[in-house]
């Protein structure tokens, strides 16, 4: 579940229709390996409860042995593509091989910064002024800036190329860490692009049917419930505009650590005849498919959303979100989203109550979003791109190296 896994899939996606054979090990509750249409995944068991982020600088190890029972005593060349902080485990695998004698790569794709990251989990929890995640943050950071930065700091020097779809990443990594770093940019798409035709709508979700003003237009806002994502500022918003008699449906799509926060926040604002929050489901796509208005609310993203490419390919809602990180990198305020400030909640209200009172102005704006989408963020442009760096790096899906593998260590 999440964008962060769609990500990772996506590429793996394209992997294999270069012609790679990828390989995703990740953590889960049991040990085993699954064959699915987009490679082979790795399931990884500590033998205890799957913790978060923060548990990477252990986590890593028990990443890493699996990896290298699989590559055996094969000596390569190797490639080992992490994501986030959990390329932590192949930078250290890629020592591990070439202080053997094998040949081995290790690339990452950077999102954000442990200390941007946390440093707004933390501003995030004290907004919401939940105790538990307060404390769970509280404790969390501190640990972020002391042993999580030196596993992010053994990526940033171990790994021989950094991947990234924003500027605004590559200036939070290089404010941290200093100019020149191999820093390469390159597009990206949702995994939903590989999966589903532009004509392709799928059926409204069962969920849907329980709303009785079934004429209103609908919202849809797709995000964790994670500190950083603004869900609680959306709230307010949406009960901004219920208390002045502007009729809607809203949709909050995803799980998280506040998830029963803002069920219980959303009870109090009187939101519950007209705002569903339904935790995780199967298919996020399908919510998007049948809103009128794609809602990101996020304070801090540190590069672009997922869902905001899905919103954008679903070619019917039209965007209202946060003008911040690599989101303003995606779409132009007033010409394909409508762009706030992070954490003001009249100002999305506002942004709101404009495309609900206004069809040609959604229309508009989701056509100028989903031709974005078409020139930007199609399953082509990402598989080209990803064929044209690993080809770059050596390898090549051909036959005319050794070893034709990716590797791809995750966390689900």
């Amino acid at each position: 579940m999440g964008g962060h896994s769609s990500y990772v899939r996506a590429h793996a996606r394209a992997a294999l229709r270069l012609g790679y054979e990828p390989h995703i090990f990740c953590l889960h509750a049991e040990s085993g390996v699954d064959e699915h249409d987009f490679g082979f995944v790795h399931r990884v068991s500590t033998g205890r409860r799957i913790a978060r982020t923060a548990t990477v600088p252990l986590d890593a190890f028990a990443l890493a042995r699996p990896i290298l029972n699989h590559i055996g005593m094969s000596r390569g060349p190797h490639l080992l593509h992490g994501f986030g902080l959990w390329g932590y485990a192949g930078v250290r695998v890629c020592r591990r091989l070439v202080a053997q004698g094998a040949s081995a790569v290790a690339v990452t794709s950077v999102y954000t910064t442990v200390a941007h990251e946390f440093r707004a989990k933390l501003a995030g929890a004290i907004a919401a002024n939940d105790i538990g995640t307060l404390i769970r943050r509280s404790i969390d950071y501190p640990w972020a800036l002391t042993a999580l930065q030196v596993c992010e700091r053994t990526i940033i020097r171990g790994s021989q190329l950094l991947i990234s779809n924003y500027r605004s990443v590559q200036r939070l990594v290089e404010a941290r860490y200093g100019q020149g770093l191999p820093v390469r940019l390159i597009p990206y798409c949702s995994e939903q692009a590989f999966l589903r035709n532009r004509e392709d709508r799928p059926a409204a979700p069962a969920e849907l049917e329980s709303f009785a003003d079934s004429g209103a237009p609908l919202i849809v806002s797709v995000s964790r419930h994670d500190p950083r994502k603004g869900l609680a500022t959306l709230l307010r918003a949406l009960a901004q505009l219920r208390n002045a008699g502007v009729r809607f449906r809203a949709c909050l799509v995803s799980g998280g650590e506040l998830l029963e926060a803002h069920r219980r926040l959303s009870v109090r604002l009187g939101l519950s005849d007209c705002v569903m929050i339904t935790g995780w489901v199967s298919d996020p796509f399908a919510f998007l498919a049948h809103a009128d208005i794609f809602a990101l609310p996020s304070d801090q993203e540190g590069s672009g959303s997922v869902a905001l490419l899905e919103a954008l390919q679903a070619a019917r809602p039209a965007v209202v979100a946060s003008g911040i990180d690599g989101i303003v990198e995606d779409v132009v305020d007033g010409e394909s989203a409508l762009l706030v400030e992070p954490g003001d909640d009249s100002a999305l209200a506002s942004a709101l109550r404009r495309l609900i009172e206004d069809a040609a102005l959604r229309r508009r704006l989701a056509l100028g979003g989903n031709k974005i989408y078409r020139e930007r963020f199609s399953a082509e442009a990402m598989t080209s791109a990803l064929g044209n760096l690993y080809s770059n790096l050596g390898f090549s899906p051909s036959g005319s190296i050794e070893c034709e593998r990716s590797f791809f260590t995750i966390r689900r």
